[in-house]
């Protein structure tokens, strides 16, 4: 009879043992797989940002993944201040007639405690100086003129952003660029977008392949509108409100798309975000470092749209802040948008308190109710000048008192030439502060109560007089167009689409 040999009995706490190192080594060997997933899915999206985000976050991975790996909430810049401000810019691309002109222009503000959001949009034909230049151009070859000067969209949107800051007086934090093709991708990705077409639109000249012309038109209604036809609606002139009724369409389309993105989850984590990036490819740039893409995305997720603010800086009413005037790119007569004052004040205000528009409204509800009478006297030097400044105060809502002579130059109320080149308004009932506070501000004027001896007759009868001194036609020398040859500057160019983008590209010394 044979005896068990004990030896070869397995002790059950050396097989506990023996599968707890089993199951630790899979444990970390699934574990190193979904590390080496994490890290590939991280350099996916590391590498798809490189071609979109055009700062300099992207140089480093291993401090990209750090910083994601972190988990530490990014602090958007102007979020302290109580105010985010993102540059959003679209232009056609290399394949359309336009090239990398941008075709709209908007300032979105989001206050990151109400998650209020208001948009406001700059026309493409405004006038400015080019940024570190003597010269100047149409605001929408900026972007162009810095990627093709440079070869860089960095230093186009660079100069978009210094251009603004100067005409808005606002910060600006972020930008995002997209052409036609991507946005035309982004919309079919999303499904398509809901819009509600509030007026007909017929447009026989809209822009078609090859600089030819095709009809695009649209009814009043709620449509599900796909990548190609939100493009058309987006862009097309032709309606009764012209360029600035594109202006405010381009404004519902975001606000559609951004709504979209987000019921569906679009936007919700890095992977749907890379998706979105490896989609967009070379269509998108923005300068959102990555690190700061999923707190940027959070805000942007929690925008209340039931409370934006749309505003659209126009011409042609009685409140607008821009006139049509015209100079020469070259042998072209090219017309242009300018502030009505010549100067930014009046876009700066609206810029500052767009989130609180009552606060404008109420100071013009008070300007109004002074109905103040202004005497206006010319002492500029430049014949004719009076009455162009009056036709401009009566445009503004004053009632205005031309003074004897006041068409011509007469002597400067000092001896000085300091004297006759600045402009003064004397507060006459003393019973209007607002309006003169207002013409004060808008139009460079020293305020004062020492009427001058041979003008105290003539402007005895008014509220206030306003004296133009020399300076203010540098401000004011622009003439005056109006809104239809602004829009038929657009279908009658004198020369090619191409002749055309470097005439703007290059600028000109001419500043009105």
């Amino acid at each position: 009879m044979f005896a068990i040999n004990n030896n070869f009995r397995e002790n059950p706490p050396r097989r506990r043992k023996r599968r707890f190192f089993f199951w630790l080594v899979i444990g970390i060997i699934i574990l190193g797989l979904a590390f080496l997933a994490s890290v590939a899915v991280a350099y996916k999206f590391y590498s798809t940002s490189k071609k979109v985000i055009t700062t300099d976050a992207t140089d480093s991975f291993l401090g990209s993944l750090r910083d994601m790996a972190s988990g530490d909430r990014k602090t958007l810049r102007g979020e302290k201040d109580g105010r985010i401000n993102i540059l959003l810019l679209g232009f056609a691309g290399e394949n359309y007639p336009g090239e990398n002109l941008t075709d709209s222009i908007i300032i979105a503000s989001v206050d990151p405690r109400t998650y209020q959001t208001a948009m406001l949009s700059v026309p493409r034909d405004l006038y400015v100086r080019i940024p570190d230049t003597a010269s100047y151009t149409k605001i929408n070859a900026l972007y162009a003129r810095g990627q093709g000067k440079r070869g860089s969209a960095a230093e186009g949107i660079d100069d978009l952003k210094k251009a603004l800051v100067e005409i808005t007086g606002l910060p600006i934090h972020y930008s995002v660029a997209i052409d036609f093709d991507g946005f035309k991708k982004v919309i079919d990705e999303l499904g398509g977008i809901k819009v509600q077409v509030p007026r007909d639109i017929h447009d026989e000249r809209y822009p078609g392949p090859n600089y030819s012309y095709e009809t695009f038109d649209i009814k009043e209604g709620l449509y599900t509108l796909d990548g190609d036809i939100a493009l058309k609606y987006a862009r097309t002139r032709h309606d009764e409100a012209g360029d600035f009724g594109r202006a405010f369409r381009q404004q519902l389309i975001l606000e559609a798309a951004r709504s979209k993105a987000f019921s569906i989850g679009t936007l919700l984590n890095v992977l749907a975000v890379n998706n979105v990036l490896n989609t967009l490819g070379d269509h998108l740039r923005t300068d959102i470092p990555l690190d700061e893409i999923e707190t940027f995305l959070d805000l942007v997720g929690k925008i209340d749209t039931h409370t934006t603010v749309n505003k659209v800086l126009d011409a042609g009413h009685p409140d607008s802040l821009m006139v049509v005037s015209h100079v020469y790119l070259g042998h072209v007569r090219a017309f242009i948008l300018i502030p009505r004052t010549g100067k930014y004040d009046e876009i700066q205000e609206l810029a500052k308190d767009i989130f609180n528009l009552d606060l404008i409204e109420r100071k013009k509800k008070e300007i109004e109710s002074e109905k103040a009478t202004v005497a206006v006297a010319n002492r500029s030097g430049s014949t004719n000048f009076g009455k162009k400044l009056s036709a401009l105060l009566e445009k503004m809502g004053y009632s205005v008192q031309t003074v004897p002579r006041a068409e011509k130059t007469i002597a400067p109320p000092l001896t000085s030439d300091a004297g006759s080149s600045k402009s003064f308004v004397y507060d006459i009932s003393k019973t209007k502060p607002f309006s003169l506070e207002d013409l004060a501000k808008k139009f460079s004027a020293e305020v004062s109560e020492n009427l001058p001896a041979d003008l105290s007759a003539q402007c005895q009868k008014a509220d206030l007089c306003f004296i133009a001194g020399s300076k203010l036609t540098e401000n004011l020398g622009y003439e005056e167009d109006t809104l239809e040859d602004l829009e038929q500057g657009y279908d009658k160019q004198a020369v090619g689409e191409r002749e055309y983008i470097e005439l703007l590209k290059k600028g000109t010394n001419q500043r009105f």
